[in-house]
């Protein structure tokens, strides 16, 4: 799995997208950070994640933010990226653009319509 930074991961997940249209489909998922991933990201890469660092004043307190986790495959391809809370809104407006961009290769579903059974 790649890990990316934001910009990057908008610029891949497009590629996505464009590759998509022929053949696979693309899957995206997003989660919220916590303390306990936090920690175990942070030994894994031997630092923080890049802007992903979480503001931390008291642990015990409500208003902590935390990054995001955003993951994307596309056959076997994976790519990932962690956003931080201050970049979220920015990184929410590209990946709505992308999505917007690649909604036309969706298909309608075709539902046919059921005839009534007539009881004699």
């Amino acid at each position: 799995m790649k890990d990316l930074d934001p910009l990057a991961f908008t610029v891949e997940l497009g590629q996505f997208y464009e590759k998509s249209k022929t053949a696979g489909n693309v899957s995206v998922t997003m989660k919220r950070m916590t303390a306990q991933r936090l920690v175990k990201t942070s030994k894994v890469k031997k630092e923080m994640p890049k802007g992903g660092s979480a503001v931390v004043a008291n642990p015990q307190a409500d208003d902590v933010q935390y990054p995001c986790l955003v993951r994307a495959v596309y056959k076997k391809n994976k790519i990932s990226t962690i956003i931080a809370p201050d970049d979220f809104d920015r990184f929410q407006n590209a990946y709505s653009t992308i999505i917007r961009a690649y909604m036309d290769t969706l298909k309608k579903k075709d539902r046919s319509k059921k005839v009534k059974k007539v009881s004699k």
